[in-house]
């Protein structure tokens, strides 16, 4: 690597991480070599460190140079017989026990300079066609002429005026204002460009919420403003002050990141369109950034107690009020409260300044190609907690500014004297018995006044209610614990599939004086979880039975933080209906409380990781007692969801000891009958893959894990109208650049390379996106299924990577970015099924999976062979009976002479005449080779359609049949506005991308939001690989 070379990177010490594929067989030792060189060619050696044993996959080693040594240029040698490949991760640069930045520039500079001599331009667009008076430009290198020119489609362009100085004055209106540069002696450089004018768009904060009845005050929208640190003189006393005059700043989107608050004002591009990201600032957004805003209290009662309650900023932050500081928030996820009794002016102007302060060490740009998508992680790890995913991975861009703002909520509330923190409620079965429980609820309560103090903590879980004396010592706090409540006939907390995720309403509050000091409310499930780790494989339990996990990880919310409420119960919904038990926190990346609300109404459970990701990924963090400190808020904020069933401490490697041990400390402490491991893919789980399409034998052979399975994902092209959102016209095909900045790199654990060859090999290559797209949802079902079917082998769950998207992505997700499902999410929730028939593909039988569904009797298990004309070449059907988390073979399928060269097998699992599960496949007699599959015609389908409209929700009963002699295959339903005709989404179906045979006929039902309709009525759009729909009513 090569540092800046008018500052010379002096260090004395380098940690090297790195996985080395290691030989097996052999036993030879290791060396790393550090060399510098000042031009590149001659090299000094100026450190080594190695070992006589073979290196371990997890390789983290510290090479000491002895004296600090100052070079342009590292090298860094890997030297082992028993290693077949080396793959290098982070290098990171020490001097005197200090980390050293190599990256950068993280100072801002910002020009233009075109790459060449000859005619070159630049261009600023103003958002709308607009009239202006006068170009600004700021040289800093002056062209040998220049003109300046205006368009409205960025197309054509008109001149306006030569561009000699500084200001050219000219009438023009237009969208777009070009700086057209001809040949030059030396290539000019440019700093700026203001165009002048009237109009233009202007950000509008939305207007501040009044305060709840009970007086909190949420501070979102009303007067933010963000300004870069840099460009504000005032220190917090002046800014905190109302009337400060901060007209110049930028309108805060609050919550919400720096960047967040740059695009909403319409400063920037969209940074997940096309390859806006490359023109958006990394060096302007490192930085410290100043939010104020200004706000009238609610009135309160004389003696209260008022407080500023912050939710999350990131990475740290000073807080001041009213000219006065309030001290610190330190770490991506730590919650901040303030008492401002004294500061605050009730009924009167307040004014609140915030500075936020960027990470440490930063990291640098990772920049994906078609080819190559860059290295995953990086520095940024150092500073955890923090958004560690914001330094870009191969599923995800490096975010600008690496989401540091004011990420969650903001508020004011008052209290009593008495504070009311960390209630905790603890549930108990007298299992096998489930009919009753015992509840335990403790809490902390807090005396805030030099003086004794004296109540009633009174609460209520459920119906059932409780009370107790209490009497506090001055400016003391007390953990209370309440008797243990004993509930009959109790409503337990069951994951998808299980049961009924019930939920208790708890209230608790502390009375003194005949008022309410201090209150919490929230709602807390009846359920308990088990664990065991015999035979070295980790198996759960809840309520009794045992518990399957299967779902997926999240590695992020959305890129730049903006999912509220909505949005999460729009995906763990999509998740519930997907069958899916489990979601994955990865690396603790995402920490709104509506996450956690979402899967306990929904039923999900939660593996909670910490802020450590894999060790080749990113460096261990430099602060542990941070790390800690944050970690116990976190603890303490989860612990009463009913969701939260396993804690993890770090992807894919174990934590260091320090932290490991704190950890467990904590959870004992705080959170105890709660599970924890420390690494997600070693020990009683594993992990690692594969990440790309395989074959879906593969599957069954290689990844019928024996151990509960972290990680395993592919490729998931989107739609053709997804695509249409995500990037130009001009990117769609061939493929090339832009999809391998949207994750879909030919190279890299996504091998996009290999999906595009099963692709072409299986079904004969595409000549347009749309067609391209069109297929892949062929591969996408195969695969998603294929993962999910293997694992009934040994039921000890699977959790693929990844079943959510952070941004516009092609790769491992189930649905997209704008919500909407592929053909992954439909062959997921298929194979996902409590009670599940399947073909194994391996020894062609068909199994009949029960993971969670009960004891099952007189079952009936039918199997078919169809030609592509849809004939029955070969049936079979057999009863049996399904006891829960089993697995039987009914049925062995055999395979007719007089099969087409591409064959379907259909199969059916009923319960009398109810059917509870049917599965379709596709076959080929040369296996993987469906081309014969592009013969088929254009099926028309006729379609009857029924909307009707209830509840806030619109819902389509569609009914279709296939009334002609070819069958329909990946039949897609498309709700779409009425009169606009764009997609309605989020939506839920009961089924799409299935088929259709010859004569047969499908009942489906379509739910939609009536505000996601927007004011018009639905209309149904039906498509597929070979179907239209020839009428729809």
């Amino acid at each position: 690597m090569t540092p800046d070379a008018e500052n010379l990177l002096e260090v004395d010490r380098l940690v090297v991480g790195a996985v080395p594929v290691v030989n097996r067989q052999s036993t030879a030792g290791w060396t790393l070599t550090v060399r510098v060189s000042d031009d590149g060619q001659s090299w000094k050696q100026v450190g080594a460190v190695s070992q006589s044993t073979p290196p371990q996959r997890n390789f983290n080693e510290t090479v000491r140079l002895g004296s600090p040594v100052a070079a342009r240029f590292y090298r860094v040698e890997f030297d082992s017989a028993a290693v077949n490949a080396w793959r290098a991760g982070d290098i990171d640069f020490f001097l005197r026990d200090r980390r050293v930045e190599a990256g950068g520039p993280h100072d801002f500079t910002s020009a233009w300079m075109p790459a060449s001599n000859g005619e070159e331009w630049v261009y600023v667009d103003l958002g709308g066609v607009f009239d202006f008076d006068l170009v600004r430009l700021s040289w800093i290198r002056r062209p040998d002429s220049a003109k300046v020119q205006v368009s409205n489609d960025a197309k054509s362009w008109m001149d306006l005026a030569e561009a000699a100085g500084d200001e050219v004055k000219t009438k023009g209106r237009g969208r777009y204002v070009r700086v057209l540069t001809g040949a030059s002696k030396q290539a000019p450089i440019l700093g700026e460009i203001e165009v002048m004018g009237r109009g233009g768009f202007v950000a509008q904060p939305k207007p501040m919420a009044a305060a709840d009845a009970d007086g909190r005050l949420r501070l979102a929208g009303g007067a933010w403003k963000v300004e870069r640190d840099s460009r504000v003189s005032a220190g917090g006393g002046e800014l905190s002050k109302p009337g400060f005059n901060d007209t110049d700043w930028v309108a805060a989107t609050v919550p919400g990141t720096t960047l967040t608050s740059y695009y909403n004002a319409g400063a920037l591009p969209d940074p997940n369109f096309g390859g806006n990201q490359m023109m958006i600032s990394d060096s302007f957004f490192y930085a410290d950034f100043w939010y104020r805003t200004e706000f009238t209290a609610p009135a309160a009662a004389a003696n209260a107690r008022k407080w500023l309650k912050f939710d999350g900023i990131n990475w740290k932050a000073e807080v001041w009020l009213n000219g006065g500081k309030l001290g610190r928030i330190e770490g991506g996820f730590m919650r901040g409260s303030f008492d401002v009794t004294r500061l605050l002016k009730p009924r009167g102007r307040n004014a609140l300044a915030v500075r936020i302060e960027k990470n440490a060490t930063p990291g640098t740009v990772r920049e994906k190609t078609y080819q190559h998508p860059d290295k995953n992680g990086g520095a940024l790890g150092a500073d955890n907690p923090t958004f560690h995913a914001s330094i870009g991975w191969d599923w995800i861009p490096t975010i600008r500014g690496r989401n540091t703002g004011i990420w969650n909520d903001v508020w004011l509330t008052a209290t009593g004297s008495v504070t009311v923190e960390d209630p905790f409620v603890q549930t108990k079965l007298p299992l096998p018995d489930t009919s009753s429980a015992n509840v335990e609820i403790e809490v902390t309560l807090r005396n805030h006044e030099p003086r004794p103090a004296e109540g009633t903590l009174r609460g209520r879980f459920g119906d059932a209610v409780f009370q107790q004396k209490i009497a506090l010592e001055a400016s003391s706090a007390k953990t209370v614990k309440i008797e243990t409540i004993k509930l009959r006939d109790s409503k337990l907390w069951w994951p998808v599939g299980y049961g009924e995720p019930n939920l208790y309403p708890v209230d608790i509050r502390f009375e003194a004086g005949g008022t309410v000091s201090d209150s919490r409310s929230f709602l807390a499930g009846i359920r308990q979880f088990a664990y065991s780790e015999d035979g070295g494989a980790l198996r759960m339990w809840i309520n009794g039975r045992r518990f399957i996990p299967r779902g997926g990880n999240w590695g992020f919310s959305e890129s730049m933080l903006r999912y509220r409420g909505r949005e999460y119960d729009t995906a763990v919904r999509y998740h519930r209906d997907m069958n899916f038990t489990m979601i994955r926190n990865w690396v603790g990346q995402i920490g709104e409380d509506e996450l956690y609300e979402a899967c306990d109404r929904h039923g999900v459970v939660l593996w909670q990781d910490f802020w450590l990701a894999n060790p080749v990924d990113g460096p261990n963090p430099d602060d542990h007692a941070l790390f800690l400190s944050n970690a116990r808020d976190t603890i303490l904020r989860i612990r009463n969801h009913a969701s939260v069933g396993l804690y993890c401490g770090r992807n894919e490697g174990y934590p260091p000891k320090p932290l490991d041990d704190g950890i467990r400390r904590l959870l004992a402490e705080l959170h105890p009958g709660l599970h924890y491991i420390s690494s997600s893919a070693d020990d009683v789980v594993s992990g690692h893959g594969p990440y790309r399409a395989m074959p879906v034998k593969h599957y069954f052979e290689q990844r019928a894990t024996p151990k509960f399975h972290s990680e395993m994902g592919m490729p998931n092209p989107v739609t053709f109208e997804s695509l249409r959102q995500m990037m130009p016209e001009d990117a769609f095909w061939p493929q090339g650049a832009v999809w391998g900045l949207h994750d879909f790199c030919l190279n890299g654990a996504q091998g996009g390379a290999s999906f595009i060859e099963r692709l072409d090999k299986s079904y004969g290559g595409a000549k347009s996106a749309e067609e391209w797209l069109t297929l892949a949802q062929f591969i996408n079902y195969e695969g998603y299924r294929a993962m999910f079917e293997a694992q009934s082998k040994n039921r000890m769950g699977l959790l693929i990577w990844m079943s959510h998207p952070a941004w516009p992505s092609f790769v491992w997700q189930t649905y997209d970015y704008y919500f909407e499902p592929t053909a992954a999410y439909f062959a997921a929730k298929k194979a996902s099924e409590p009670l599940h028939i399947q073909w194994n593909p391996l020894n062609d039988t068909v199994e009949v999976v029960n993971y969670s569904a009960g004891q099952k009797t007189g079952l009936r298990a039918k199997a078919e062979i169809l030609n592509m004309d849809g004939s029955r070449q070969w049936e079979k059907s057999a009863i049996l009976d399904s006891a829960e988390d089993t697995v039987g073979a009914p049925v062995t399928l055999e395979w007719p002479a007089a099969v087409t060269p591409v064959h379907f097998i259909r199969l059916t699992l009923s319960e009398g005449q109810r059917v509870l599960s049917e599965n379709f496949y596709w076959r080929g007699v040369t296996d993987g080779d469906f081309i014969a599959l592009r013969q088929l015609p254009v099926v028309e389908l006729d379609a009857r359609v029924k909307a009707s409209k209830a509840g806030g929700k619109w819902v389509l009963a569609v009914e279709l049949q296939n009334s002609s002699k070819t069958p329909a295959l990946m039949v897609r339903l498309k709700p779409v506005r009425s009169r606009a005709g764009d997609r309605i989404l989020p939506a839920l179906f009961s089924e799409n991308y299935f088929a259709l045979m010859p004569g047969e006929s499908k009942s489906v039902r379509i739910e939609m939001n009536e505000t996601d309709c927007r004011g018009e009525s639905p209309r149904l759009e039906i498509g597929g690989f070979n179907a239209r729909a020839s009428h729809s009513k």
